[in-house]
């Protein structure tokens, strides 16, 4: 049998870094894979979770849960045939509600193969004190239906902020059992092995209800840099693939994103310098040298209005070359 973990989280609460730390801890005589979901069309998540031994599929444009949930089988099929390995996380989009999810792993079709443990969700105990988050239904029903809640973070809460966390959790019904404080997504990785409770989601129709505006596929402005716009689940995303023959000039780079203040931002970019892996939020900036990676795009996602025009060409105004 494969254990399968869903590690859900709302926009910007650390999944990713909490995943890599995971992978960085997963046993050598075992094989582990990921199947992610980016919610914007610009596949970045895969080259943010790159990590040697892991085999990682990629799922861009949508949510599993509902746009992408075709996908999501083909994805996971992918990686039970192709690599057998001995545990499956699934990360979801931020936006994702993880009930159809969850229903499908339970379906015939996998009942002899994987076995369905922990489904973790990630916070950030200060989006309990905005009322955008408390009453963005696919939020709530992130928190209700996991075995496990980490609060991340945790390093940069208030005391107030670690009492909403617990008043919150105990309101719950049922209330939550199993809470862990972490810093950098540092967690044990026993959590994952403890077991699943079926659980019910409180709004299980919110997110495919809120899909109501289809994505927009930009035409091509070159044949090797093409923008995608989209509005969903009241979130705008703006996205860019870009042909890695395009060079940023590193220092330009830095100072044009340090100007963005959005909700949050993912990509990888070519420099001169080699690449520049960009995983940050609205309050937190987390943008590092690695070595050159295959893909190149940014990803743009934010609950107020992008404008692509000015957002792109100052984006190639940091070019030196295509």
């Amino acid at each position: 049998m494969i254990a399968v973990n869903l590690i859900t989280g709302f926009l910007g609460v650390g999944k990713t870094t909490l995943i890599r730390h995971l992978l960085k801890q997963h046993p050598k005589d075992e094989t582990w894979a990921v199947l992610v979901n980016e919610f914007g069309e610009v596949g970045i998540d895969a080259a943010l979770l790159d990590e040697d031994g892991v085999a990682i599929e990629e799922v861009a444009g949508g949510c599993l849960c509902c746009v992408s949930a075709p996908a999501f089988a083909v994805g996971l099929n992918k990686l039970i045939r192709q690599y057998r390995p001995q545990r499956i996380l699934i990360e979801p989009s931020g936006l994702g509600h993880p009930a159809q999810i969850l229903s499908t792993l339970r379906t015939p079709l996998y009942s002899s193969i994987i076995d369905i443990q922990a489904t973790l969700c990630v916070v950030d105990a200060r989006h309990l004190s905005s009322q955008r988050h408390r009453e963005h239904q696919t939020f709530v029903d992130q928190i209700h239906l996991a075995d496990i809640v980490i609060a991340n973070k945790a390093d940069q809460y208030s005391a107030h902020d670690e009492d909403a966390l617990l008043d919150y959790m105990a309101g719950l019904t049922p209330a939550k059992q199993h809470i862990a404080l972490a810093t950098q997504g540092q967690i044990e990785l026993s959590l994952l092995s403890q077991g699943a409770e079926e659980r019910q989601a409180q709004f299980p129709e919110a997110h495919a209800f809120l899909l109501s505006q289809a994505t927009q596929q930009e035409a091509p402005i070159t044949s090797d840099w093409t923008a995608f716009e989209g509005f969903t689940d009241n979130y705008y995303r703006l996205g860019f693939r870009i042909n890695s023959l395009h060079v940023f000039d590193e220092q330009k780079l830095r100072a044009f994103l340090d100007t963005l203040s959005i909700e949050r931002i993912k990509g990888v970019l070519k420099t001169q310098n080699g690449s520049i892996r960009i995983n940050t939020t609205a309050t937190e900036k987390a943008i590092e040298l690695i070595d050159e990676a295959e893909v190149s795009g940014l990803q743009l996602i934010d609950n107020q209005s992008l404008d692509r025009a000015s957002i792109e060409d100052a984006l190639k105004a940091c070019l030196i070359s295509a």
